[in-house]
């Protein structure tokens, strides 16, 4: 029986290609990724496209009234951001803030925020909104009419810096037009002057008789009580009589109208986004939201924050051009294609075992020469 030596090591080439080997397989996992979509696709991109198409027929009325867009404030060309300052305007806000919002993708986050709500077809849902993110409104909209909710709105005319600022187009009157185009369902059931103590108390005169002609031309309901409580008490029974003695099943604020959430103060107990209870701290202020948690026992949908929230799910801060639509993680999810990579594996292990067990550097090389008992090498055949 003839003995031939064996190292007991293997050889460096073997090694060399099981690294190839294991290297190559990364590769092509590593670029063989796929997309899988993720949950309420469908409705996301129906919303998504409502919202587009909404905009672009806001936008065509603002240039008929403007004739330009400002490159500076609106560099996306979106139509729904405007001027810093006018006869409406009622706080500063914050630019970027504003070009965040305009990005269309962002009635998906409304459709993803009320099905984590577990909102059904058929729920109503109260909506306390300013005119300062016009385009977060529209989405609210926008998302209900796909889930199919009933939503009832109220409204704050004055708006912030470069929210809807144009006396000319507010946000009543970009409401008026995704509503007469069928992007929207829903209009607002009443609006207040809105700005301090939701009375206008900054604001002149001029700045509100523009605002009450906005409200009437629109054919819209006035709360105007003379008071801020008066004024959401008036909203109050604004949401009981559009109710129909049903019960509402959650709260939206977008923005900081003080009717909807009551002071400043109050504003900021509640974090962005899903609210599902009360803060444990004594409010206050109360406004409309936090008397229709009580009342319901719902929860809150509450919009601020702006850029925190589109962070949150994937969407760019202030983009300086409009981002593509139905992209991005609130739509697909990049994930392993698993079935390669357990086909590769086992290819992997089975390579690994034979390239161990048959060593195949030294099959290459030449089998190694015969060896005495003492280790010493000996001619062939000796």
């Amino acid at each position: 029986m003839k003995l031939y030596w064996r190292p007991g090591k293997i050889s460096r080439p073997s090694l060399i290609v099981l690294a190839l080997l294991s290297m190559t397989f990364m590769l092509v996992i590593e670029t063989s990724k796929v997309e899988i979509r993720q949950r309420w696709y469908d409705e996301k991109v129906r919303a998504v496209k409502l919202q587009a198409g909404a905009m672009e027929a806001i936008k065509k009325e603002k240039l008929r009234i403007r004739k330009t867009l400002d490159p500076f404030a609106d560099p996306a060309k979106t139509g729904l951001i405007g001027t810093n300052l006018s006869p409406i305007t009622s706080v500063i806000g914050y630019l970027a803030a504003k070009q965040t919002s305009v990005n269309p993708n962002f009635a998906a986050v409304f459709v993803q925020l009320m099905k984590r709500l577990k909102l059904e077809e058929g729920d109503r849902v109260a909506i306390g909104a300013s005119s300062s993110f016009p385009a977060l409104n529209l989405a609210t909209l926008v998302a209900c009419k796909v889930l199919k909710l009933r939503c009832v709105m109220i409204n704050s005319v004055s708006a912030s810096m470069y929210g809807a600022t144009d006396p000319r187009l507010t946000w009543l009157d970009m409401e008026k037009i995704a509503f007469r185009e069928g992007y929207i369902d829903t209009r607002t059931a009443a609006a207040s002057i809105g700005g301090m103590d939701d009375n206008g108390e900054q604001l002149s005169k001029r700045g509100i008789k523009l605002i009450l002609k906005a409200i009437k031309r629109n054919g819209i309901r006035l709360i105007r009580e003379g008071s801020l409580k008066a004024n959401i008490g008036a909203r109050m029974r604004v949401y009981e009589e559009e109710a129909q003695g049903e019960p509402y099943a959650a709260y939206v604020n977008l923005g900081g109208s003080e009717a909807s959430v009551g002071s400043h103060f109050t504003k900021v107990m509640f974090k962005p986004g899903i609210n599902r209870r009360l803060p444990r701290k004594p409010i206050p202020d109360d406004g409309a939201m936090t008397l229709m948690m009580k009342k319901f026992g719902i929860p809150l949908l509450h919009i601020s924050g702006v850029s925190h929230i589109a962070e949150r799910y994937g969407l760019p801060r202030a983009p300086q051009k409009m981002p593509d639509l139905a992209k991005g993680p609130l739509f697909y999810n990049t994930e392993y294609n698993l079935a390669l990579v357990w086909i590769l594996l086992l290819v992997l292990v089975i390579s690994s075992f034979l390239i161990v067990h048959f060593d195949i550097g030294n099959i290459f090389r030449g089998a190694p020469r015969k060896t005495d008992e003492r280790g010493t090498e000996g001619p062939p055949g000796s």
